[in-house]
């Protein structure tokens, strides 16, 4: 099976100058984690990806105002992708090697035609139950910081 099969095709997208909040417009209004960035409406080339996690990080943490904080700011630019004719098992293996949950496809150009994430895969794709159990696990394996234990407030009964 080719990622293809697959993929979600034609995902909603940004630009660089976009500001921060209407990315995060765009996640809610799509219940999606990630929007692919394009380096305008009519090429559509993939420039990079903005994730939750980035606007979490780089703009709420820091006490930035999403109104004024361009998505370049903010987004990935080295950009983990695949090919609409790759296999799904390429892409299984790209999130297990970069533990990732979502690749945007771009054709090769690249000009985006969609994103494939691990629920397209655990749902669509003819992936064993045992590979898709061990990416899902690998993906969610901390990294760095993420890993330590945190402190946990206990609420008074």
């Amino acid at each position: 099976m080719r990622v293809k099969h697959v993929m979600t095709k034609d995902p909603t997208c940004c630009v660089a100058t976009d500001s921060a909040q209407r990315a995060a417009a765009i996640m809610r209004d799509g219940d999606i984690g990630i929007v692919p960035v394009i380096d305008n409406e009519q090429h559509r080339a993939l420039v990079g990806v903005v994730t939750d996690r980035d606007l979490c990080v780089s703009v709420v943490a820091e006490g930035r105002d999403p109104g004024a904080v361009p998505v370049e700011a903010c987004m990935t630019t080295q950009v983990v992708s695949c090919t609409p004719g790759d296999a799904v098992a390429k892409a299984t293996e790209l999130m297990k090697e970069n533990q990732i949950r979502r690749i945007p496809v771009v054709d090769e150009q690249g000009v985006l035609q969609g994103i494939v994430a691990m629920a397209d895969l655990v749902e669509r794709a003819d992936v064993k139950t045992t590979e898709t159990h061990d990416t899902l696990r690998r993906v969610s394996r901390p990294t760095g910081e993420a890993s330590k234990p945190r402190a946990r407030s206990r609420k008074a009964a």
